[in-house]
């Protein structure tokens, strides 16, 4: 009868609301698996900004910042290791020379072990911005983070600093170290490196490299480009002082 829903009506009926319901819940699903895919995989939009500046994490935004601050805390312990290293511990005059790569190696160790808990923590916080962690141990993780980050980074600097003093050279007074601007020049060209080793390691991949894999590429290649091209002026500069002068 018109109006009524006999048993085949009853049943279309039912079918369509259960295709509905289906259709909803793959909707869901769908729109999940695009939000966690986009730490992942590189989208369109954005897509060239995300290749060569890993750190803007174009689809997840929650994680630029601590992306950029991991890459702060990485790229001061790189400078402050490579004046350890190159400066201050392969000069043969200073009191703690010794011969070959073993005192430079003890000598960026300092730096590094300075540091090394507050990266830990701050790579943990980037973990959780990248896979949506709960918000309370996030913001409580991130906290902890941020704070021994700014206390490890002013004691770096600060020891860093504190090693050129009169006392560290045996005979002479030391002299200044390489100026500004090549720390400055060496840092522009560690970070066109890092962007060329993203967009290298996006290649090799077909494409398919994850936001988190060229981050990784490209912070390592920036740690290790600040390194070696501070060195070489630095093991240039003379640390003492010529010799009978002082």
């Amino acid at each position: 009868m018109p109006g009524s829903c006999g048993f085949p009506i009853f049943a279309v009926c039912v079918g369509v609301g259960s295709r509905q319901r289906t259709k909803g819940e793959w909707d869901v699903r769908l729109v999940t698996a695009d939000h966690s895919r986009a730490a992942v995989r590189p989208g369109v939009d954005g897509q060239f900004r995300g290749i060569l500046w890993p750190a803007s994490f174009p689809g997840t935004p929650r994680a630029r910042v601590p992306a950029h601050g991991l890459a702060a805390l990485v790229v001061i312990t790189s400078v402050c290791a490579a004046f350890k290293g190159f400066y201050w511990a392969d000069d043969p005059q200073v009191s703690q020379y010794r011969e070959g790569l073993w005192g430079p190696a003890q000598a960026v160790a300092v730096p590094v072990g300075l540091t090394a808990v507050p990266l830990l923590l701050t790579c943990a916080v980037l973990a959780g911005a990248v896979r949506s962690w709960p918000r309370v141990p996030y913001r409580v993780l991130a906290a902890v983070a941020w704070t021994m980050s700014a206390v490890a980074i002013f004691v770096v600097v600060v020891e860093t600093s504190l090693t050129n003093d009169s006392d560290y050279c045996t005979a002479n007074a030391p002299v200044d170290p390489v100026s500004v601007n090549v720390v400055a020049l060496c840092l522009v060209a560690a970070l066109v490196a890092g962007s060329l080793a993203g967009w290298i390691a996006w290649v090799i991949s077909r494409r398919r490299a994850r936001p988190v894999v060229l981050y990784a590429v490209w912070l390592a290649t920036v740690a290790a480009a600040v390194v070696l091209t501070l060195a070489v002026p630095l093991h240039a500069a003379q640390t003492c002082g010529p010799s009978g002068m002082g």
